[in-house]
């Protein structure tokens, strides 16, 4: 994709887009997350009730401060190794919108690498919305290709020219018990 295209996509994403996506793990759906209406759109097309709550996938932990409310400690845990990417359930602040967290107390939140994700966030200076590109409970588009059958006229874009990890979903981990809740498939 090139850095035309990119910017293209950052301006899109800051203006309600909602686009199919490689992430770090699996193909996503994603949004500017204080756009409620995108992320309604999202809610939509996946048939997902709102009250579960979404992952904000970002290339920066300081891009999730306003959604997080966290201690040094917990930032550094965050930020150690871990064998699989994983998506953390942290305690959410007051601002963190119930559209993102749904009925919980927490918001789960994954920090990557992955160059698409690292361009969008830092064009952005925020996290993406992120869940897997599939109706509930159905299995997750595998490729671009899919993706464009089941959700083209959905989307407002498809984003290709980027890898996604290895097609499994990321662990979920409570930072504060500690407590693996899914485990990678």
């Amino acid at each position: 994709m090139s850095p035309w295209a990119l910017n293209r996509l950052v301006h899109a994403l800051s203006r309600g887009a909602v686009i199919g996506y490689p992430t770090d793990t699996i193909w996503g759906f994603g949004c500017d997350p204080l756009d409620p209406e995108s992320v309604a759109r999202i809610l939509q097309i996946k048939r997902r009730p709102p009250d579960k709550g979404l992952i904000l996938l970002s290339s920066r932990l300081e891009y999730c401060d306003a959604y997080i409310e966290l201690d040094q400690a917990q930032r550094d845990l965050i930020h150690l190794p871990t064998e699989r990417p994983t998506t953390w359930l942290v305690p959410a602040s007051e601002a963190c919108p119930p559209w993102i967290r749904g009925k919980h107390s927490t918001v789960a939140i994954r920090i990557t690498d992955h160059p698409l994700l690292s361009y969008l966030c830092t064009g952005l200076q925020s996290p993406l919305v992120s869940t897997s590109a599939n109706h509930a409970g159905k299995s997750t588009a595998r490729s671009a290709l899919q993706l464009r059958r089941q959700f083209g006229n959905q989307l407002d874009f498809v984003v290709t020219g980027f890898n996604t990890g290895d097609a499994r979903p990321s662990e979920i981990k409570s930072l504060v018990s500690g407590n693996l809740l899914r485990t990678a498939k």
